[in-house]
């Protein structure tokens, strides 16, 4: 859904115009209203923005130069300027600066909603991926793919430097003197009908979708697996607005939640994310890689349509020894590359190793390569368990048991055992995603009980969990089944009925408790969902 600001100085007016665009309007759009441009930049510094409609004048920073703050950070926002004042060079600035249009207050609500949609169809027009297809085939150039491919796995897996002459020779189009933004990309389900070109084909075209997004960044992508795809992001030396850490970074991560839409709507596709919040120095790339596919498979593994950057860590973060918790990720990349396996997906292990297991059985029962087979999968199960905190899961003798195939009466006996291992790893991975899920919605909810005083704004909120807002909302209402708005409203009921239940505070002093700012909105609240005014359920809590 796209997202609109207004911003003018009379609340009133914020107030009319939200009102008008979320019950009236032909259209729907998420609307935000603030009553100043500081208020403004403030929620631009967190979240999108596609439509601004501004106010030309106001005090202190004026529209116009609202205007030229937002395009520096917001560069496709459309805005919309309005104005009580009839002024031509009012207007002839607004649109030498981009303005979509310039509206006079006093011309209604009919000329608001007619620029607003014109802003809408530019949106539309600039999004139009209807050729993505064809350029993605384009790109698919096999030979190069697979040797770029085979040096980004060096890469992410610690077995050599980046060089900038074998960046250019594999055409990657990255500097090696600068550090990039990682990202990991997956689709969270297909087709029954797509094939696995099919599935090549559409990360492709996620990239391109990515590119049209990331105007002045420069992007390199690459398939590691059947399900994910790994993507390096820097900003292009030439592009002067995407100038420092902060600018470019914010601008990458935000467009994120547009290229899942897009997905959505021209692939029919959902798109999972887990991001960087910073540029990583490429000697630290293989640290941070193996960070966030711990993340978007491990910790929240489960999930559909996933935002997430590695801050959201934060909330789970023990480790007080660094230099040993790198040691171990990079001895399990190396073990990983060596073994040429990847426990993360246990779907699809079990699918490949039933595969396996059926071709086995037509050998006989001395034949070598079932000592290869069986100790590959079982160095690859070792790895997994050894990085599993609850080992007590497994049976006793497992380490004694799990390497030596001898300990197997026959070969269907080892095949059994080495079966439950892999579904005994997938069990614990679910609980270890739903435990993290738990967790970071329980602390949500803490937050939320203790400040019902505070701001408690989608976007606050996400801050203290380190998370998108848009995906913030959605996970919790999946978890919970309740969206974060009605649980607030739920809590501020209840603590307003036991306040004035047995306290003898004035309901005004109730209001500012449980977050009003007035008497007059918590009445309206309070007999809207309890169909009597404060002072009537204090009275009647009193007879009875």
């Amino acid at each position: 859904m796209l997202r609109l600001i207004i911003v003018d100085n009379e609340p009133i007016i914020v107030r009319g115009l939200k009102q008008l665009l979320t019950e009236e309007a032909p259209f729907e759009l998420d609307v935000y209203g603030v009553h100043a441009a500081e208020e403004a930049l403030k929620l631009f510094g967190s979240m999108r923005f596609d439509i601004a409609l501004l106010d030309i004048r106001m005090p202190g920073m004026n529209g116009l130069e609202l205007q030229a703050r937002i395009v520096e950070q917001w560069p496709h926002c459309k805005v919309v300027f309005l104005s009580g004042y009839d002024d031509f060079n009012y207007i002839q600035t607004a649109f030498r600066n981009g303005g979509v249009d310039y509206v006079l207050k006093m011309d209604g609500d009919e000329a608001i909603l007619e620029a607003i949609q014109k802003a809408i169809n530019e949106l539309s027009r600039a999004s139009e991926m209807s050729r993505l297809i064809d350029q993605a085939k384009e790109k698919l150039q096999q030979s190069l793919s697979s040797l770029q491919r085979d040096y980004v796995k060096q890469l992410l897996h610690g077995l050599g430097p980046v060089k900038q002459e074998k960046l250019e020779e594999l055409q990657i189009g990255l500097d090696a003197s600068s550090p990039s933004l990682l990202l990991l990309s997956r689709f969270d389900s297909w087709h029954p009908s797509h094939t696995d070109s099919d599935k090549t084909l559409m990360y492709y075209a996620l990239h391109n979708i990515a590119g049209e997004f990331w105007s002045g960044c420069r992007s390199f992508s690459v398939m590691l697996e059947a399900n994910v795809m790994v993507t390096f992001v820097q900003p292009s030396p030439e592009e002067h607005w995407l100038n420092g850490r902060g600018h470019w970074t914010r601008f990458v991560i935000g467009q994120l939640e547009m290229i899942q839409s897009a997905c959505k709507q021209y692939l029919k596709l959902p798109v999972s994310f887990a991001a960087s919040n910073e540029p990583v120095d490429w000697n630290k790339v293989y640290l941070k890689y193996s960070e966030l596919k711990q993340m978007m498979f491990y910790g929240f593994g489960q999930r559909t349509e996933m935002l997430l950057t590695d801050v959201v860590n934060r909330n789970f973060s023990t480790d007080s020894s660094p230099l040993v918790g790198d040691t171990i990720i990079k001895a399990q990349s190396r073990l990983k590359q060596l073994l040429t396996s990847d426990i993360t997906m246990e779907n699809r292990l079990l699918y490949d190793f039933d595969e396996l297991a059926d071709i086995s059985r037509k050998l006989t029962s001395d034949h070598p390569f079932l000592y290869e087979m069986y100790n590959g999968v079982a160095y690859t199960l070792l790895s997994a368990i050894n990085h599993q905190p609850r080992k007590e899961e497994f049976p006793n003798d497992w380490p004694k048991k799990l390497i030596s195939l001898d300990t197997h009466a026959t070969w269907e006996e080892a095949l059994d055992y080495l079966r439950t291992i892999i579904i005994r790893l997938q069990l614990l991975r679910n609980q270890e995603s739903e435990a993290g899920t738990h967790l970071l919605v329980n602390k949500l909810k803490s937050y939320i009980d203790s400040h019902l005083d505070d701001d408690l704004s989608l976007v606050r909120l996400a801050e203290t969990v380190y998370l998108n807002p848009t995906y913030l909302s959605r996970l919790f209402k999946m978890q919970t089944g309740q969206g974060i708005s009605e649980y607030t409203a739920e809590l501020r009921l209840t603590k307003s009925c036991d306040l004035l239940k047995f306290s003898k505070l004035k309901v005004q002093d109730i209001a500012m408790k449980v977050g009003f700012d007035s008497a007059t909105s918590f009445g309206r609240f309070f007999k809207r969902e309890m169909n009597m005014t404060p002072q009537e359920y204090r009275d009647s809590a009193a007879v009875s």
